[in-house]
């Protein structure tokens, strides 16, 4: 009874609003794999342009609202360990082992991420220096500023994730900031769902408009500035600085004209969404690689993907797939870690003796003065 009641409750203190959220933004992040290197159809490209910042931008805003400033204490080092360090560790030697099937060819991965865990990593090193971070004055203005300097350094690229994790840590402190009040402001006013509206419509509009003019490697902020961008290095960082502003109005757009009541399988399948993100890769690749995509052709064969990415985020998300995979998602380790440690009884100070009264000491003093009699 005790854990039917929990796992209720548990059930309960969930917001649908993200599990929306969640499921949305991680099927359009299969459809992009499904059709990141289908340039020459134009509806594809438009799609997969248009809906960048309603992909991985939204879920580093959603890890961010989900993210304390506290300190890292015992409990906090756990949960990190067992839902994100640990899951990084299992996904990338499945992935070890299936590109060993499929080409015959053995892949570490260790300083270059596996696919798509890129982002646990890059979530282990936003989540050790947001305590740090949010002792600043601004932040997320100091954080652009560092995604639009990290473009010009050489050698800071995909080792470790370490130039994604500075590119995209800007939305990561935007969903933060978003817990700390900027929500009651942004999301929740009236003013905001028609402004959202114009803004993801223009967003589609723009997509459509640089569709061929963006190139992926943009998009995907993993290494140093190329020559391809216009106006050369000197104004390098303007194209990066664009999309990160398509990326915080349009992300947050998004995220306004969700609904934020409970939708009909939806809610549920996006509690799931970490299944989505980190398991959609070992699906797409043997997928893609049997041709799984070779007979799009016409607009209504491009429109089929879209339920096609629907049909993989739901299954990827269903309650036998979740119980099959929890152990690499989701693992309990309590064998890993020391006993929690057991706040110490501390001695409590005696308490202050009270002053004495100086009439009754004067009187005490007096009566001493005169002698007894008797």
């Amino acid at each position: 009874m005790r854990r039917i009641g929990n796992r209720a409750r548990s059930k309960k203190s969930r917001d649908p609003h993200w599990d929306n959220i969640r499921y949305i933004s991680g099927t359009l992040i299969i459809f992009g794999h499904l059709v990141e290197k289908m340039s020459e159809h134009d509806g594809l490209r438009w799609l997969y342009v248009a809906s960048w910042a309603i992909r991985v931008p939204v879920f580093a805003m959603v890890a961010g609202y989900f993210s304390s400033a506290g300190p890292l204490d015992f409990r906090e080092v756990r949960r990190l360990v067992e839902s994100i360090a640990v899951p990084y560790i299992l996904i990338g030697l499945l992935h070890t082992l299936q590109k060993w099937y499929l080409y015959g060819e053995w892949t570490i991965y260790h300083a270059n991420p596996a696919w798509a865990t890129w982002f646990l990593l890059s979530l282990i090193l936003w989540r050790m220096a947001l305590p740090y971070l949010a002792a600043l004055r601004w932040p997320l203005l100091l954080s652009v500023g560092a995604a639009l300097a990290v473009g010009y350094l050489d050698r800071f690229g995909s080792t470790f994730s370490a130039a994604r994790t500075v590119t995209f840590l800007p939305f990561f402190l935007l969903g933060w900031q978003l817990r700390q009040g900027l929500a009651e402001k942004l999301l929740y006013a009236r003013w905001s769902r028609n402004a959202a509206v114009g803004v993801l419509f223009l967003t589609f509009v723009l997509g459509w408009v640089v569709r061929h003019d963006v190139t992926n490697d943009w998009l995907w902020m993993r290494g140093p500035y190329g020559d391809d961008l216009p106006g050369g290095m000197e104004w390098a960082w303007v194209v990066r600085a664009c999309l990160l502003a398509v990326g915080m109005v349009a992300g947050l757009s998004f995220i306004r004209l969700m609904p934020k009541c409970r939708i009909p399988l939806v809610t549920y399948l996006g509690a799931g969404g970490m299944y989505i993100y980190l398991l959609h890769p070992l699906v797409v690749r043997p997928f893609k690689l049997n041709g799984g995509v070779d007979w799009v052709g016409p607009w209504y064969e491009q429109l089929a993907l879209i339920p096609l990415a629907v049909l993989i985020s739901a299954v990827l998300a269903s309650a036998p797939v979740r119980k099959l995979t929890w152990p690499v998602i989701q693992p309990r380790l309590p064998w890993l870690f020391a006993p929690a440690p057991q706040p110490t009884a501390t001695r409590q100070p005696p308490p202050p003796r009270r002053p004495a009264d100086p009439d009754q000491t004067a009187a005490s003093v007096e009566r001493d003065r005169v002698p007894s009699v008797g």
